[in-house]
């Protein structure tokens, strides 16, 4: 899957520090459905595409 801007992405302060937490969903060949996200500091990832619906807990979906 391109990587290119098939997500929605919102900016975060946790301790001080703002992070991006990107999600997105990911369709399979099958049809079936998942949610994914990751996390960004500063521009670099410092957590990679994992399945899962972060945004739900951040108020965001």
């Amino acid at each position: 899957m391109s990587d290119q801007k098939n997500h929605t992405e919102h900016q975060t302060v946790i301790n001080n520090r703002e992070y991006t937490l990107q999600s997105r969903t990911v369709e399979l060949e099958n049809g079936e459905r998942h949610e994914e996200y990751r996390v960004l500091l500063d521009g670099d990832i410092i957590k990679s595409w994992t399945r899962g619906d972060v945004a739900r807990y951040f108020g965001l979906a």
